[in-house]
């Protein structure tokens, strides 16, 4: 490869040249492409490298068989190296496998002023892939989760399921662009996938208008001539739009149309259609919540919210249209009537109207977390705002009565036992939610909090089902920060058992004398007072953002806030006989000796990754272990993957996370995890780098589809799971991002300041949560500061919370390129075992050494470090 590159002209007399070798493979399913998250202009491009520096003020001309293409992008990227690309947008044009375009490029001019020779090139859709028996099971688990992930939002007048021999009239750009995953690390490489219209083809009892699906290769959300639109409304009554957003790492999202609200284009279209068919029914193809009030003001009769399905999203969703699955998704967050009635929003960059900040972005930015824990239906069932649809929410095509039974509080556990019977005439699963109104007393409270679910197996017509819960004490308490007391103050506990968080008041219990359940100590408190909402006063202490944004003149998070310090402490002694690696495999108790027997300059090359697969040369895993010398450490690689193995390699391509967790369905997570470990194992990749369980503070975050839910029980619970599945296929997971990394905009140097209370009901909550359902064998810090102090250089979280607190011991690592921002020897010291992505020399090895040498890092807190990693790749490598 070097070799070829080394060949191209490149001399001042030379005339441009756009490289390619054979035809240019478009994969039409992978709708936003790897360099989206880049640049979102370059979402549904195919992108071609030029051998020389460009002209981008000289208009050139693309055709793709003889028809012009408008939009292409032509620009230089620095995270490419300074080369300069041509993006050329192919997003409904290239729609059949296998099939060639000639693509035709003139007119464009490097800055020597050479004008190109025009260049004609082969562009060819992928390859249909045929499903693999010996992949099967694995691609069975796929289709459930995105079954049991959709939605069902709205269905008046029974517009759905849709009658066998409809002909589905698709409309909206959404129709190609058919999104099945996030981008980023949450992006998903699957051996196929099938799209909606595809899955329309692959029935007997549906058709699709053809038409239409050729007329939406605009890739936009046009109406259709009159005409059009008359031969189809012959053919069904019935239009079907599909509504889509990209979402994913690098971005976050707006409130700009288009994004959160509804272009221009999409509102027309829908009061079109509404006009036109006598029942209209959307999908939702979004990884985020987005307004939604069009459902009401044109009346719309159906509403799915399908989010990223993955590989399978198109059979699951038409399992759906058709009734051959029984819709059973909750909603993992409330959904808000308008952006600004979330209380986060005051405190959030929205770059609608400002610059949009990526990941690595320069500024420095204060993110106050006003709302404190008045997050998703805590604030919107305590202060009695009326959403558009309610956490916990989702329609069914049968009817459920849910009847509480009977209720306990033995002074250790709440028990509660609940009926549940399907009255309809269909089968159908439902969940049921339990929820605590804890009394106001000395702490204000929410009105009510999530403490336990769970989904019925599939109730056939009329069968009915008790479920019992057990709710320890330990999940009704509350944090008080005055004596560090997790506390069950006296009074009437409300009991709500539903079907949402809008479920009924069903008994309540009381507590005589109020009970310290677990004293602690006061962690990563505040450096500055923070004005927070109060249901006490809510006029005067609702967000005002005031505090919140760029921070002009900021250049670094140093000097860090002040933190308790943890004493290192590490047993093993240097053995008279050297130990291999072989020996330890044999006997882990002597992980510590061996530890013992090496140098400082060999604890610090194994502390830091040997850099990433990220490049042509790699397979696209994050990183490695680095192989020290004589040791003969295994291979170590560890890779991406919330929702399959994040590689170069084609494998299992499941529902982005927040669809996982509108399952509701616990065992399923736990299946989803061992599928994707058995499928990273077969690799021989060891780890995998999920699941990712940072709580849904505000919609706009770009990484919301990859995270699971905005309440901390579910979120905790359903990520359990999926470690404990993952783990139990003997790859290892890693839950991230330690914490409150709860946006992308400049997200190295966005510092978060929050109580410590909500950090301990919300935040650090979803991962207590998740380690008391399995504690797994890693964690990976944020790119963010908390209260002062980077995440990754926090020893009060890493030492106090996680290891103190919760008994964590497995091994710590951080988020990669977080050394952009926060110091290696601080990090090391804090408790962070492995700096990623590092290098394979010694930029930041000798970081390390020197920090021990100059007394910043204990020689005990690095050996303690790295015994903590050899122990994890003993159990997993």
């Amino acid at each position: 490869m070097k070799d070829f590159f080394a060949s191209l002209p490149t001399g001042k007399n030379d005339k441009p040249l756009l490289f390619a070798t054979g035809p240019l493979v478009y994969d039409f399913h992978d709708i936003d492409g790897l360099y989206f998250m880049l640049d979102r202009r370059l979402s549904g491009c195919l992108i071609l490298m030029w051998a020389k520096q460009m002209d981008d003020s000289v208009k050139g001309k693309v055709t793709l068989d003889g028809k012009p293409i408008e939009g292409y992008v032509l620009e230089s990227m620095e995270l490419m190296g300074n080369m300069w690309i041509l993006g050329v947008p192919l997003r409904g044009l290239v729609t059949e496998y296998a099939k060639n375009y000639t693509l035709h490029v003139e007119g464009f001019r490097d800055t020597d002023g050479n004008e190109m020779n025009p260049q004609d090139l082969t562009v060819t859709g992928i390859d249909r892939e045929e499903p693999k028996a010996e992949y099967a099971g694995h691609e069975a688990i796929a289709l459930q989760t995105a079954q049991e992930g959709i939605v069902l939002l709205k269905n008046q007048n029974d517009v759905l399921p849709l009658k066998r021999n409809t002909t589905l009239n698709l409309f909206g750009k959404g129709v190609h662009e058919f999104r099945i995953g996030a981008v980023g690390a949450g992006k998903i490489n699957p051996r196929y996938s099938t799209n909606l219209a595809e899955a329309v083809h692959d029935r007997t009892d549906y058709t699709l208008n053809e038409e239409l699906s050729v007329f939406y290769g605009c890739d936009k959300d046009l109406i259709p001539p009159e005409d059009m639109l008359e031969r189809a409304k012959e053919k069904s009554d019935i239009a079907v739009m599909l509504i889509t957003r990209a979402a994913g790492e690098n971005m976050d999202c707006s409130t700009a149309k288009g994004e959160f609200y509804l272009d221009d284009e999409e509102d027309v279209l829908i009061r079109k259609l509404t006009d036109t068919f006598s029942k209209t029914v959307v999908i939702l193809n979004v990884g985020y919540p987005i307004n939604v009030t069009f459902a009401e003001k044109y009346k719309v009769d159906g509403l799915i919210y399908l989010g990223y399905a993955g590989m399978l999203a198109g059979p699951a969703l038409m399992d759906i249209l058709s009734g051959d699955v029984n819709p059973s998704g909750k909603l993992p967050d409330t959904w808000a009537q308008d952006y600004f009635d979330i209380p986060a929003a005051q405190n959030f960059y929205d770059c609608a109207d400002k610059p949009r900040l990526d990941a690595e972005c320069e500024l420095f930015a204060d993110t106050v977390y006003e709302e404190d824990i008045y997050v998703g239906y805590r604030y919107f069932t305590t202060f009695h705002k009326k959403p558009a649809f309610p956490f916990g929410f989702g329609l069914s095509y049968t009817t459920f009565v849910i009847e509480p039974e009977s209720f306990c509080y033995d002074g250790e556990n709440l028990t509660c036992v609940v009926h549940v019977k399907n009255m309809g005439n269909l089968p159908g699963k439902e969940v049921v939610q339990v929820y605590i109104g804890k009394p106001d007393k000395t702490l204000e409270k929410p009105e009510r909090e999530l403490v336990a679910f769970e989904k019925t197996k599939e109730l056939t017509a009329g069968e009915e089902k008790e479920l019992t819960f057990v709710i320890p004490k330990k999940h009704l308490t509350s944090y008080r920060g005055e004596d560090a007391s997790y506390i069950l103050e006296s009074g009437n506990y409300r009991i709500f058992i539903g079907n949402s968080s809008e479920a009924p008041n069903c008994g309540e219990f009381y507590v005589a004398a109020e009970e310290v359940i677990k004293k602690v100590t006061n962690l990563m408190i505040p450096g500055r007072e923070i004005e927070t909402l109060s249901k006490r006063n809510p006029e005067k202490t609702y967000p005002k953002g005031k505090d919140s944004g760029v921070v002009e003149g900021k250049t670094t998070f140093q000097p860090y806030q002040e933190r308790k310090k943890y004493p290192a402490v590490f047993h093993g002694e240097k053995p008279i006989q050297p130990l291999t690696y072989e020996d330890i495999k044999k006997n882990p108790e002597n992980v510590d000796v061996f530890v013992a027997q090496l140098s400082v300059q060999e604890l610090a090359r194994i502390s830091v990754c040997a850099s990433a697969g990220w490049g042509m040369e790699g397979i696209g895993e994050a990183g490695k272990v680095f192989q020290a010398e004589g040791l003969n450490l295994p291979d170590f690689p560890v890779s991406d993957g919330n929702s399959g193995v994040n590689l170069n390699m084609k494998n299992i391509g499941m529902p982005s996370g927040v669809t996982i967790c509108a399952t509701f369905n616990k065992e399923l997570s736990a299946k989803v995890g061992k599928v994707i470990g058995e499928e990273a194992k077969a690799f021989g990749v060891p780890m995998i780098l999920a699941p990712a369980l940072n709580i849904h503070r505000n919609p706009l975050n770009g990484r919301q589809p990859e995270y699971f839910s905005e309440d901390p029980y579910l979120a905790g619970v359903m990520a359990g799971e999926y470690s404990k599945g993952m783990e139990s296929a003997g790859t290892a997971s890693c839950m991230k991002h330690l914490m409150a990394n709860n946006c992308e905009s400049t997200r190295k140097r966005n510092q978060s300041i929050i109580s410590e209370r909500a950090i301990r009901e919300i935040y650090f909550k979803a991962f207590e949560i998740a380690m008391e359902v399995h504690m797994p064998a890693s964690f990976m810090t944020a790119y963010n500061a908390v209260n002062g102090r980077p995440t990754a250089a926090d020893p009060e979280l890493l030492c106090g919370l996680l290891r103190e607190e919760n008994r964590f011991d497995g091994f710590i690592m951080t988020d990669w390129t977080s050394y952009d921002t926060v110091d290696v020897a601080e990090m090391v010291q804090a408790g962070n075992c492995w700096i990623t992505p590092g290098s394979k020399d010694d930029t930041y090895t000798s970081q390390i050494v020197d920090g021990v040498e100059d007394g910043r890092i204990e020689l005990a807190r690095l050996q303690s470090n790295v015994a903590y990693m050899i122990r994890t790749m003993i159990r997993f490598a």
